[in-house]
């Protein structure tokens, strides 16, 4: 029996020594993310691989959903970036905070470089998903968060869609 939990144990601690750290995905997310942004490659489309291995499949397929809504206000600025633009020479500005524990997943603060060497920040959410760190959340440094979650305002979204498309 002792034998059989050392076993589990071993094998429980290679597989989490494994997970690339959360500011490590995040990171290495902002930089393929403001990349494909500047360079409109649609590498960052959301059924790309690589959205696909950053970003939380519930996450991506709410974005998909709510982006489908002709005329929608949900999305105002870009998920990631809470940002219409974004300029190459500002992704030298890109820091990210550490991680902290929350519900269950990890939290940080990421900042944005922009214009005049200045930077504002974002509060990035993640969670283990397919055993590597994914973004479920993203929201301003104020707090404002588009808001891809609200049943109801995706409803609302739909039936003002419905009055105007016909």
């Amino acid at each position: 029996m002792r034998a059989l939990l050392l076993i589990f144990c071993m094998t429980l601690a290679s597989c989490t020594a494994h997970i690339e750290s959360p500011e490590n995905r995040v990171e290495q997310f902002y930089l393929f993310y403001l990349n494909a942004f500047v360079s409109n490659n649609h590498q960052d489309d959301l059924d790309s691989a690589q959205m696909r291995d950053f970003v939380a499949n519930d996450t991506r397929l709410r974005l998909k959903e709510v982006m489908s809504i002709y005329e929608q206000e949900i999305i105002g600025a870009d998920y990631f970036t809470y940002a219409q633009d974004y300029a190459p020479e500002w992704m030298a500005g890109l820091k990210i905070g550490k991680s902290q524990d929350y519900m269950g997943g990890e939290a940080l603060e990421v900042r944005l470089g922009c214009e005049g060497g200045k930077s504002y920040p974002l509060k990035v959410y993640l969670r283990l998903e397919e055993g590597k760190w994914k973004i479920y959340r993203v929201r301003a440094g104020d707090g404002y968060e588009q808001d891809i979650f609200d049943d109801k305002a995706i409803a609302a979204a739909r039936a003002y869609a419905a009055t105007i498309n016909d």
